[in-house]
């Protein structure tokens, strides 16, 4: 027999939770791609806390660094929180509002071993994650997700499209929300207004549901801090935009446009 449905008023992009700027909903793939220490990491950080404060189910898998790497970066994080980009803060409210997220998952992963199956597995079995439902997984970062082909493991740049992928039917399958750090192509770094400026095959900006990137907007200050723009390169759930962020760069924080106030005003380019 054919198919049939029912026509309705479906809402499938309908979001669970706005973290660090972004919404997320159920079943969808992100892409946050940009050069080289401009932030990735710590923007995935702040999402991650703000789930998890919010208690959803929330992890970073991570190939770059390890679990106490990204546990000093949050600390931090809290610190600009609670007393802005270069303030001294008071520890006890630091200690305090990082317990909120205590129950985010931080996990140092292999680049040989720790496929998509493999996380998949980890968070629902080790983790407890809801095989169907709301929560936050973000994965830094893609070009390094291992791929397992016929003749092996798959080269970085070519094995991109095939993780994407299975992030992708992670994410529908579950119910969750994907997020994952992407790279450039070097030539890229300071023009990047086009998706083929994401390294690895056709099957990466394809395969995601939204690409957003990160770039400078200005110099990096005499304090560490940088003014950054974020550009919508793709969104299958409304309009693209762009918007600026800041990285107060020695406490690895990306401060939202709400938060611009906290710090002296940034040179722009």
């Amino acid at each position: 027999m054919p198919r049939s449905g029912t026509l309705g008023n479906p809402q499938p992009y309908t979001p669970f939770g706005e973290f660090a700027g972004l919404p997320f909903w159920g079943g969808g793939l992100t892409l946050l791609a940009a050069a080289p220490g401009i932030g990735k990491t710590s923007w995935l950080l702040r999402m991650l806390f703000e789930a998890a404060a919010r208690r959803f189910p929330s992890a970073i898998g991570c190939y770059e660094h390890t679990s106490e790497e990204l546990r000093y970066r949050l600390f931090l994080q809290v610190e600009a929180m609670t007393s802005g980009p270069h303030k001294k803060a008071p520890q006890e409210k630091v200690e305090t509002t990082l317990a909120r997220a205590s129950e985010a998952v931080l996990l140092s992963l292999n680049s040989q071993e720790d496929t998509v199956r493999a996380l998949e597995d980890m968070l629902i079995h080790d983790y407890a994650f809801p095989v169907k439902g709301p929560a936050l997984v973000a994965v830094d970062y893609l070009n390094r997700v291992p791929v397992i082909g016929l003749t092996g493991m798959m080269g970085e740049e070519g094995r991109s499209g095939e993780a994407a992928a299975a992030l992708r039917e992670m994410a529908r399958h579950h119910g969750w929300g994907v997020i994952a750090a992407a790279a450039l192509k070097s030539k890229n770094f300071n023009d990047s207004d086009d998706l083929s400026a994401l390294l690895g095959d056709e099957r990466v900006p394809y395969e995601a549901d939204r690409v957003l990137v990160v770039r400078h907007k200005g110099d990096i200050q005499k304090c560490e801090c940088t003014p950054l723009e974020v550009i919508t390169l793709k969104d299958r759930t409304g309009p693209t935009r762009r918007f600026p962020m800041q990285f107060w760069g020695s406490r690895f924080y990306p401060a939202l446009e709400s938060e611009f106030h906290r710090h002296e005003p940034m040179v722009l380019s």
